[in-house]
């Protein structure tokens, strides 16, 4: 009687051993999402400094313009002109014959990310500009737009610097430059001795919608 008890007690130990064998040697199939998203690589942070190339500067007009080939511009589609442009300062938007470059592209977790683009556009008197802009998009749809730079001089100068982080926030800097030496007329009389220089400091961040949202 001992011995069957011992036999039937060395059994179930045994069983039970390979039963967890087994269970240790389960290996438990990796998430798609998560693999892809780890994999996600970035040129961030990214900044202003880093576009400098891609405009001049005409000291004799005193206007920016794009310094890309024609052949590399695409061309804005009716989505992409239609939705409104954050700190779009001047209402100035591109037109649906405008085009643009594509400088960067930022890819994010769950089939998020932003396209940096530049163009040129026109403000009053038909003043050249240089507009730096970020552009979000969720499934291949257009989300949001932030203006990230406008640049031109028109009595006063223009013009933005940005950083964009690897924690997808956003921080923006805006400058006025005021040279215009002015009379009691409101008539210009010269360039001042020591430019009037006004800074705005604008911080954003990309939710998971891929909104930009002020902070």
């Amino acid at each position: 009687m001992i011995n069957k008890i011992l036999i039937i007690s060395c059994s179930t130990i045994l069983f039970s051993c390979n039963e967890n064998t087994r269970k240790k040697n389960i290996v438990l199939p990796k998430n798609k999402e998560n693999t892809e998203n780890s994999n996600i690589k970035n040129n961030l942070p990214y900044s202003s400094e880093q576009v400098k190339k891609i405009y001049r500067y005409d000291k004799e007009t005193s206007e920016y313009s794009i310094n890309i080939n024609e052949k590399d511009l695409l061309e804005f589609n009716q989505n992409e002109v239609g939705l409104p442009i954050k700190e779009n300062d001047f209402d100035i938007n591109p037109k649906a014959n405008t085009k643009y470059f594509n400088i960067e592209t930022f890819n994010f977790p769950n089939k998020a990310y932003c396209k940096l683009i530049t163009y040129n556009t026109y403000g009053e008197n038909d003043i050249n500009i240089v507009n730096i802009q970020l552009n979000s998009y969720k499934n291949d749809k257009l989300i949001d737009q932030l203006l990230l730079d406008c640049r031109f001089t028109f009595e006063i100068e223009y013009y933005r610097t940005f950083v964009i982080n690897k924690d997808k926030t956003i921080k923006l800097t805006k400058y006025s430059v005021n040279n215009i030496e002015i009379n009691e007329n409101g008539d210009i009389i010269g360039k001042k001795t020591k430019p009037e220089i006004t800074e705005t400091v604008l911080n954003y961040k990309i939710d998971n919608n891929g909104k930009f949202i002020k902070l």
